[in-house]
């Protein structure tokens, strides 16, 4: 079966959803409640094969492994087009950008002086920044392009590429 992570995601949820079903119906269907006035609860047990639902759960769980695995493997082979590094490194290299991101930014929003907020009434405080603002605001300008194009050419693999998934 040939899919694209965006359909791997897809069918992995699908999955997901499929096999949270079939757990509502052990925890529906595993016990039952009679009243003694009802009669023989052997003749008022509900349909349920448990062996039956494990084992759909079980093959559930196997498809969904076999699909992460097929797409860590994509991930860990396949170059981003005009980068010299893997999805799985792009997916490290976001992950890092989008960490120091907000606190570059931050330090780009700074004022160079600052007044204290004292609660004794002696002299007036500032704080200065002891680095260029201008510098902070432009690495948080670079980070933020940096990651909106890397983001693009994720969404571009795994909207188009395929890998072969043996289920």
């Amino acid at each position: 079966m040939k899919l694209t992570p965006d359909g791997a995601q897809k069918l992995i949820h699908s999955l997901g959803e499929e096999r949270k079903q079939l757990i509502d119906q052990i925890n529906k269907l595993a016990t039952f409640v009679v009243a003694v006035s009802e009669g023989d609860p052997e003749e008022l047990r509900p349909d349920f094969d448990f062996s039956a639902t494990v084992d759909a759960i079980r093959s559930i769980d196997d498809r969904i492994r076999k699909i992460k695995h097929a797409r860590n493997v994509f991930n860990t082979t396949t170059l981003l087009p005009e980068e010299n590094i893997t999805v799985d490194e792009a997916l490290v290299l976001m992950a890092t950008l989008n960490n120091n991101y907000g606190y570059f930014a931050d330090l780009g929003n700074r004022q160079p002086k600052t007044r204290n907020r004292t609660q004794y009434k002696g002299e007036i405080e500032y704080t200065y920044t002891n680095y260029n603002i201008e510098e902070a605001k432009k690495l948080g300008r670079d980070m933020y392009e940096r990651i909106l194009e890397i983001q693009s050419k994720l969404n571009l693999v795994n909207s188009t590429y395929n890998f072969d998934i043996n289920l």
